[in-house]
Formats: C-alpha cells, structure tokens, sequence
C-alpha cells in the first residue's frame, strides 16, 4: 500500500469508524471486568483504558494519529506486552486474574492488544520518533513495578503471579521475571520504535 494513500486511509470514516467500535467494546469490557478495590493495581487494567482513550481518540479526531506518534507508541508497547505476556505466561497456567467473563478476557488479553498493535503496523506517525522516547516509554511499567511490590504486603495482593514474592523462590524469583518482562518490553519497544522511523522516514520523503 501506497504510504499516502495508507496515511489518507488512516483518517477516513472507515477507519474512524473502527476505532470508535473497538473503543466501545474494550470499554464494555473494562466495565465488566473485575470486581473489587484492586481493579487499577492489575497492569491489563490500565493499558487497556489507554487503548480505550486512544481509539476514541482517534475516532473523534482523526489528525490526531499523525500528532500522537509517542503517545500511540506508548500504549501499542504497553498493550502488546500485555497480551504477550498473558499468552506466554497467564494462560498456560491458567492463573487467576480476577476476570470472571471468558469474553471479557478474550477482549482485554487477545482482542485490544492485536488491534492497537495492527493499528500501528498500518498507520504508523507520519514522521519519527525521539531517539530517547523508549525509555520514557518504561517510566510508567517501572512505576506500576514499584507500586505493586511496595503495595504487595499491606494489601496482601499482587495481581499477577510471577510478582507474587509469597510464592516459590520468593523474591529472588520475582526479580528474574522482573528481567525477563524488562527485555520483552526493550524487545517490543525497539521494534514499535523502528516500524515509526522507517514508515515516518518514508511519509516525509513523500512530503
């Protein structure tokens, strides 16, 4: 596909249309999901309101995809952590994480991750990102890290089991997992960073 024609294509009424559907359907499904005081402790939780907030964004302004590139970044690196993460680690144990619906899981694990992170593969920004935005991308896992593990004791919950210090291998194995999350983020947010620079690179030549 032509890049111009993509970009146009990415801020017609089809487009506008979709993203408006899945922000309602990803917002169904945070209505839905979970039930008690810890609702904004579980990491899917708050990368799927970005994805909310992004999609109807868009929706509402189209021009917005072509000024949001660090922002849209963010939140593909965020919600394709999410649903990697849930495939690989969650689902093959069948842990616990406080979603009682089967669709609602399927929305906010499988369905929202796929169509933010196919959204940015399609309709990347029209020019590059700052070469230092990765890390700032990692300001808000490192926040919710620290959060959850300070949290963790008083509140006797961690939302997800390879944070769970109470477990086997304690902390110890806490922080390998820590490690490995850490590289599946610099993994995935190199890969979301280089996607803008050669789609932006090739959108500014264009003019």
């Amino acid at each position: 596909m032509d890049n111009t024609v993509g970009t146009q294509f990415g801020t017609g009424m089809p487009a506008r249309l979709i993203r408006g559907l899945l922000g309602v359907v990803i917002a169904l499904a945070l209505f839905n999901a979970y039930g008690d005081t810890s609702f904004f402790f579980y990491f899917t939780i708050l990368s799927n309101f970005m994805a909310t907030v992004l999609m109807i964004g868009q929706a509402v302004s189209p021009d917005w995809m072509r000024r949001n590139g660090s922002w849209r970044g963010a939140v593909t690196l965020y919600m394709t952590v999410t649903g990697l993460v849930f495939a690989v680690l969650l689902a093959p144990i069948e842990a616990d994480v406080g979603i009682l619906l089967p669709w609602v899981n399927f929305v906010l694990h499988s369905v929202a991750p796929a169509a933010v992170l196919i959204d940015w593969l399609l309709f990347p920004p029209a020019r590059p990102l700052p070469g230092n935005v990765l890390w700032a991308w990692l300001i808000f896992p490192a926040i919710y890290l620290t959060v959850t593990l300070v949290r963790g004791p008083s509140a006797d919950f961690y939302p997800y089991p390879f944070l769970d210090p109470r477990l086997g291998g304690g902390y110890g194995r806490v922080a390998i997992y820590t490690l490995l999350v850490l590289l599946v983020f610099l993994g995935i947010g190199n890969f979301v960073r280089w996607w803008a620079d050669r789609r932006g690179n090739s959108l500014s030549a264009i003019g």
